[in-house]
């Protein structure tokens, strides 16, 4: 246990250099205003809003733009639609932040194409996210089995099914959306060091002190945004997070390939149970397909780049089904890592016992659209005084840690 002189301490992490021999930590201490745990999607969202705050360390054990985590891949989901008017918010300001990171940096984030949330009719699947799109004053369409066949032909869906559509629905690329993340936040000045495992971390009087692979830092204040490592950073909250290994699969699309192109073919979340897709966009010859359920818990140290066959065989069966124009053919696959609290709402709050901490992470496997935002909301609450919850504008009471700490 890592303590100060004052007889506070925070914690150790389970982090740990890699099996080749760590270089000597140097002795001195250098100092910065605000140091970031984590260079994926928030981490590296984080360091870049508080670069412009003060001089800010942003540390990452494994190498930049690594696929051992929840931020890598060719394409996420970015939508407005959520089943609750405090997401659609929230989604709608992360928007404006994709927007302005596009200006800032040149480089084109979203991709527009339009989301379809399909549904069966009867069973109010789609109620609520139209409910809570309208009342935010989001458009939005209402299309029967007909109209959406006729409007997006890669869809083979029977009348006993509806389907919301949102224009507004874009592709994220996942990688380059994380590396413009910290070139942003280095040209505004943040330090960015990657393979620099974190070891400890202890409480001081004025800050934090964080002791690495090679070398040691003092901050005034700390971002945790570790993704599924934050329970090991920080052990002594005990968050009960649980760790799950997701799988995309690639299906090749068939004869007719028009279908799937973006403009033709929207995003699309099976609300019936089912899976959820992409149009074309990072292969030319395939779609990208997966299922939200069904993923199993694993322990970090057992994460494999395998793909379960049998998992496989459903979702291309389902892709199949909803849409009869693919050739069906897996062409490639990848996996990723879900890290879900119970309630599947996201941890964004400051430590309990270290108000100088700030916690940013539980994605369960929907953050990575709002990955700007959480960012900013994380700057926020580590520069700003009063309670978390007054040092934003945001709706963030449901992601507070005392929801997840036993008292």
């Amino acid at each position: 246990m890592a303590a100060t002189a004052a007889g506070c301490s925070l914690t150790v992490c389970a982090a740990r250099a890699s099996a080749r021999a760590a270089p000597a930590v140097a002795s001195s201490m250098q100092h910065f205003d605000t140091i970031v745990i984590g260079g994926g999607v928030i981490g590296a969202a984080a360091a870049w809003r508080l670069a412009g705050r003060g001089t800010t360390l942003l540390l990452e054990q494994h190498a930049f733009l690594h696929e051992a985590g929840s931020s890598h891949g060719g394409s996420r989901i970015f939508r407005h639609a959520y089943e609750d008017r405090e997401h659609v918010r929230l989604a709608v300001a992360a928007d404006a932040l994709w927007g302005e990171l596009e200006s800032v940096t040149g480089e084109r984030l979203l991709h527009r194409c339009g989301g379809l949330d399909l549904g069966a009719v009867g069973r109010g699947e789609l109620d609520g996210i139209e409910e809570a799109l309208r009342a935010e004053g989001r458009s939005v369409e209402r299309l029967d089995g007909a109209a959406v066949r006729a409007r997006f032909p890669a869809f083979g869906v029977g009348d006993d099914v509806e389907a919301l559509y949102q224009t507004e629905a874009a592709i994220v690329p996942a990688t380059r959306a994380v590396a413009t993340l910290l070139r942003a936040a280095a040209a505004e000045g943040a330090v960015l060091r990657d393979r620099e495992p974190v070891h400890a971390i202890a409480a001081a009087a004025d800050g934090v002190e964080i002791t690495t692979a090679v070398g040691r830092y003092g901050a005034a204040r700390l971002v945790v945004a570790a993704g599924p490592w934050l329970t090991g950073v920080l052990p002594e909250l005990a968050l009960p997070l649980r760790v799950e290994q997701q799988q995309v699969l690639y299906l090749r699309v068939g004869a007719d390939a028009r279908a799937f192109a973006p403009g033709r073919m929207p995003l699309f979340i099976d609300r019936r149970g089912g899976i959820y897709g992409f149009p074309l966009f990072e292969r030319p010859d395939a779609v990208k397909v997966s299922d939200h359920e069904g993923a199993p818990t694993i322990r970090l140290e057992d994460r494999s780049d395998r793909i379960d066959p049998e998992r496989a065989a459903a979702t291309v069966a389902a892709a199949r089904r909803l849409l009869p124009g693919l050739a069906g053919e897996l062409v490639g696959g990848q996996t990723c890592l879900y890290t879900k609290t119970p309630d599947e709402r996201f941890v964004l709050d400051r430590h309990p016992e270290y108000p100088r901490v700030v916690l940013a992470g539980g994605g369960s496997g929907h953050a990575f659209k709002f990955g700007p935002l959480l960012g900013d909301i994380a700057a926020e609450l580590a520069t700003r005084e009063g309670p978390a919850e007054r040092a934003t504008d945001h709706p963030i009471g449901g992601f507070a840690v005392a929801r997840l700490v036993a008292s």
